[in-house]
């Protein structure tokens, strides 16, 4: 059998080898490019390059020889089985004459062409094995042989040296990104910025530092603290998840959340398929815990984009160091914020003690002598019925003065909701007047918006001044039904009603009129119901979610 055609000047191609390795070309189109090389030098029909990741498997797969429709027929690339597995596990060069009759050869997926010589060489640098080397089918069906394998170990070498110079430029590079990523969340959280500005510095500098697709901080929600929402996220189409909830269950962040551990997910799992729902594709992703002090804050997810090979261990391990320093910058920024607001609640203290000190107390000493004045016997006609007007005016400023006050000092409405507020104000209420308080509370489902609350809390504070001044009641129940789609109150009074038709009052004064303003500006409605022949009156405010949101 004639021997092949000779290959051509092979010194000349191991030179054009060493010249491609300096160039400015991409780490992808120069491992193309030797794999290119390699087969000319062996006259080798097929020629591939894996790239082995941390795990001994292969990350990358460059192949020659074969067509575009070929590589699609094949569908996935090489997982490490078979001929290929061998070189992995046992990194030496390695000749076959015929692939098919060596014992670990694991056979050819549907739509590969089939191959028979084999010549394997393993890609060192720095004592660790980088990748291997593969060439397949010698010209006129020849077997590799020794000077084969020597031109191909010489080819190697020099790619060992790229792909490790590759990699030590591309870890400093991360490097230099990790610091100024450090160095934007630090300055962002040294200039005051808001938990805001915080948030959208740190996804910012997670998606640049991972070269990710998309990243996202997942916090509890302030109001409903069981729901997790997208605090900040950035990349493609990150409008779409801007401030999304995210299911109560089977997600990836929850599930860190309550472990404390980094989770990887994979490409299409259910963990990250609300990703999926909202219209952005990802490839596989990385959840990891924002922890301080063995609290788990939230999570930070960095997700590649679809069909990306998962994350490399050098690449989760910088954005693990960089998760820890954001969780310390976010606590920070809270704390921060919760300094400001126990000043902010020390002044509020501070300014009702004050009116209730000197306004409040002046009015009071005003409504007294106004009422001694109007009895006083050259007091009559008009004039009393002046004195005794003046006198109630000066009563209803000093309630309303005193439902401020109240408002003031209710930061037990912000910290424990308004159940919690609703029977601090009974207690006051009770002390003050001497009107027995009872509380009928039905709490279920999340909190409400703040706004919502506040505006219940004061629509039941002039109920409350309603009673005291005009009702002469010895009893009142105070009640709240919380519950996930409708939040209801209702403050009912054993006193003397007043003047109806049909059940409803024949005149408002400006205290009724204020509390239906204020319900219907929440979304709300207000009922105000009462039986003078029966000795009751009854308030009722009730708002919904749907007309919260509509």
């Amino acid at each position: 059998m004639a021997g092949p055609s000779q290959p051509p000047e092979r010194a000349s191609l191991l030179l054009e080898a060493g010249i491609l390795l300096a160039s400015d070309l991409s780490a992808r189109l120069i491992l193309e490019r030797l794999v290119e090389l390699a087969a000319r030098i062996t006259m080798a029909r097929y020629g591939a390059f894996g790239v082995l990741n941390e795990d001994g498997g292969i990350a990358e797969f460059v192949t020659f020889g074969m067509s575009p429709q070929e590589v699609a027929s094949v569908g996935q690339q090489p997982q490490g089985r078979g001929i290929l597995g061998l070189l992995i596990h046992r990194p030496e060069p390695i000749r076959l004459t015929r692939i098919q009759d060596h014992p670990a050869a694991y056979g050819f997926p549907p739509g590969h062409p089939i191959m028979t010589t084999f010549l394997g060489v393993p890609v060192r640098a720095r004592g660790e094995v980088l990748g291997n080397l593969y060439l397949t089918d010698k010209a006129e069906g020849a077997p590799f042989d020794a000077e084969d394998e020597a031109a191909v170990v010489t080819l190697a070498a020099l790619a060992g040296a790229m792909i490790a110079n590759a990699r030590a430029y591309r870890d400093l590079q991360q490097r230099e990104t990790w610091l100024r990523a450090l160095q934007q969340t630090t300055n962002a959280m040294l200039a005051g910025a808001s938990m805001e500005g915080l948030l959208r510095a740190i996804v910012r500098a997670a998606r640049e530092l991972s070269e990710a697709a998309l990243a996202c901080v997942i916090l509890p929600d302030l109001d409903q603290p069981n729901r997790l929402r997208v605090a900040a996220v950035d990349g493609p189409l990150s409008h779409r998840l801007e401030h999304l909830y995210l299911p109560e269950r089977g997600t990836a962040s929850r599930a860190v959340i309550r472990g404390g551990r980094p989770r990887l997910v994979n490409a299409g799992s259910r963990q990250v398929e609300w990703i999926a729902r909202a219209g952005v594709a990802v490839g596989p992703a990385r959840v990891l815990p924002l922890t301080v002090e063995q609290a788990v804050a939230g999570t930070l997810l960095i997700a590649g984009a679809p069909h990306r090979s998962p994350f490399r261990h050098e690449d989760v391990a910088l954005v693990e160091t960089f998760a820890s320093q954001a969780a310390l910058a976010i606590d920070h920024v809270r704390l921060q914020d919760r300094l400001q607001h126990l000043a902010v609640v020390r002044e509020r203290r501070r300014i009702a003690r004050d009116i209730h000190d000197e306004p409040v107390q002046a009015l009071i000493y005003l409504a007294r002598r106004l009422e001694r004045m109007a009895v006083e016997p050259e007091v009559t006609g008009p004039a009393a019925a002046q004195l005794g007007d003046i006198r109630n005016l000066a009563v209803a400023v000093a309630d309303g003065l005193r439902q401020l006050t109240e408002g003031l000092r209710s930061e037990v409405l912000e910290e424990s909701g308004l159940g919690a507020a609703l029977q601090e104000l009974g207690r006051h209420f009770e002390d003050r007047s001497g009107v027995s308080v009872r509380m009928t509370l039905r709490l279920a489902g999340d909190r409400w918006p703040l706004e919502v609350e506040k505006g219940w809390l004061r629509i039941a504070q002039e109920a409350l001044s309603n009673v005291e001044r005009h009702s002469e009641a010895r009893r009142v129940e105070i009640g709240l039904d919380q519950g996930a789609t409708r939040l209801r109150l209702w403050i009912q009074d054993d006193g003397a009603g007043f003047p109806t038709h049909g059940g409803r009052p024949l005149r408002e004064g400006l205290g009724l009129l204020g509390m239906r303003e204020r319900a219907t500006l929440l979304g709300g409605e207000m009922r105000v119901r009462s039986r003078p022949q029966g000795g009751s009156s009854l308030v009722v405010a009730s708002v919904s979610r749907r007309a919260l949101n509509s």
